[in-house]
């Protein structure tokens, strides 16, 4: 019996010599996800016609634009995401945005009348619209917010998920069949609070302004929209690499994996250093992002309120076409002239 009990003993020594031996044996599984974004949630620009801009708008040929209490202060490469300023020898506040506005509504067909004369001649303690009617303006275009924002996307948004056997090295392996209570288990434990960090809002501009018409200093027209990058365009992901004791996805250690930096042409090698040449590109994408969308803005604002013009509000009505009423007809009676008395006989007439 104890020979027994000392062999049992023995083995389970040996087991466990051979467990520290061999160390713990890992799985590793890898989770590609993906952000999915729907187009829904996209909003339309808000715009507000009152009567008289059906009946005014139409005939304005001249316009004034005043700009924002506040603008942004930033150099026409900042604002386009052309170029990095680290410091600029004049800035113009606002100027980029408003110098777009006036742009879109030349353009257009309208007579403008520059925002910074605008408020040079506000400087002389007149109202916008004093203002603007001295300087001949018909509309005045008052800009209350030009705001750069981030916007959630829709709750309608997902990510998709695909999961692999993977290696230490976070190589992608065979797709891995996972149960629902599975998928379930390695998202709550795993995959959330990375995606709560990644989660991608989209690049927004919103523009708010309103038209009033000089003449009676009545707000006529109205227009907000924030307008956000398109879904499609917004792109979102990560790697996870899952190191699973003894493959038990419940004891597991989540790392998430770099993604691959694109090879830019002409970086230095190692060992050696070689020229940089490359093609001009934007030194700031999120502004040049933002850039692109203001124009967007800005072209619809201008079309929308060119509407009146096409629909011909105030226009003086044509008048009708002429109608041929041809005269009554009355020709004259007919008296033909008398005939001359025929001459005797034997006389000759010439």
């Amino acid at each position: 019996m104890v020979s027994l009990t000392r062999l049992g003993l023995g083995l389970a020594a040996a087991m466990m010599l051979t467990a520290c031996d061999t160390g713990p044996y890992y799985a590793y599984y890898k989770v590609s996800s993906r952000y999915m974004a729907s187009p829904q949630g996209q909003q339309s620009p808000e715009i507000i016609p009152t009567p008289a801009y059906q009946q005014l708008a139409g005939s304005a040929r001249t316009v004034a634009v005043r700009a924002p209490d506040q603008c942004s202060n930033r150099t026409t490469d900042q604002t386009t995401g052309d170029a990095a300023s680290a410091g600029a020898i004049l800035r113009t506040n606002c100027g980029v945005e408003m110098g777009e506005i006036e742009r879109a509504l030349t353009r257009a067909g309208y007579t403008v009348i520059s925002w910074n004369i605008l408020d040079r001649e506000m400087a002389r303690n007149n109202s916008p619209v004093e203002a603007a009617s001295a300087l001949g303006a018909q509309v005045l275009f008052q800009v209350n917010s030009l705001e750069n924002s981030r916007k959630t996307l829709g709750q309608d948004a997902l990510w998709e998920r695909s999961y692999f056997t993977s290696d230490a090295a976070g190589a992608t392996g065979q797709p891995l069949p996972l149960t629902p209570d599975n998928r379930n288990l390695v998202a709550r434990n795993y995959l959330v609070p990375i995606e709560a960090q990644n989660a991608p809002r989209a690049f927004a501009v919103t523009l708010d302004a309103v038209a009033i018409w000089v003449q009676s200093g009545q707000s006529i027209w109205y227009y907000r929209w924030t307008h956000a990058r398109p879904p499609d365009e917004v792109s979102s992901g990560y790697n996870v690499l899952l190191a699973c004791l003894d493959g038990v996805l419940s004891q597991c250690e989540a790392r998430q994996l770099r993604r691959p930096v694109a090879q830019v042409p002409g970086r230095a090698a190692a060992g050696e250093t070689v020229a940089v040449s490359v093609s001009e590109r934007p030194e700031d994408v999120e502004r040049a992002i933002y850039a692109a969308l203001f124009k967007e803005v800005v072209s619809d604002f201008v079309t929308a309120f060119g509407k009146a013009r096409v629909s011909g509000g105030a226009r003086p009505a044509a008048p009708p076409p002429a109608t041929y009423s041809p005269a009554p007809y009355n020709p004259a009676p007919y008296n033909p002239a008398p005939r001359p008395a025929p001459a005797p006989s034997g006389v000759q007439t010439w």
